[in-house]
């Protein structure tokens, strides 16, 4: 393929040839060439952040990962407990899911050690379907958004 995916760089097929304006593509290697970057989009796509949400549904607390980005949580879950800020990857959002279950079984979300949520020692989630966003701050602590 002529798209290298280690360094990013692509290089058309031999026989390629620049467009001009208005110009239509007949050509065998002109459908080629397109294939081609069809298929390196689509490979630069699939290495773009997209990550699928953790899902929570068993009872119990629960630690945020370092590469958590969305937790849904639909159980009772009575504590969350966020990573150190120095070590987690970009912000974390908690949603309340479908089952709208913060109303019933209120949970709190905790920073670790001595760190702050936007100044806070906790966040008690007790709406149903309710979200917080935790942005993790270089210099300590998380900004609750």
């Amino acid at each position: 393929m002529p798209f290298n995916t280690t360094t990013g760089v692509y290089t058309p097929p031999t026989g390629a040839e620049d467009a001009t304006p208005g110009a239509v593509i007949r050509s065998a290697t002109w459908n080629t060439i397109f294939t081609d970057i069809s298929t390196a989009l689509t490979q630069l796509g699939e290495a773009s952040w997209l990550q699928a949400p953790r899902v929570i549904s068993s009872p119990g607390n629960i630690t945020v990962a370092a590469t958590d980005n969305v937790i849904m949580v639909q159980a009772n879950v009575g504590t969350i407990v966020l990573p150190a800020c120095a070590t987690k990857q970009g912000p974390v959002r908690i949603m309340g899911a479908a089952s709208g279950n913060f109303g019933t079984n209120n949970c709190v979300v905790i920073p670790n050690g001595v760190e702050t949520l936007s100044g806070l020692g906790s966040l008690v989630l007790r709406t149903n379907y309710q979200v917080a966003s935790f942005y993790p701050m270089s210099s300590g602590g998380y900004v609750i958004y």
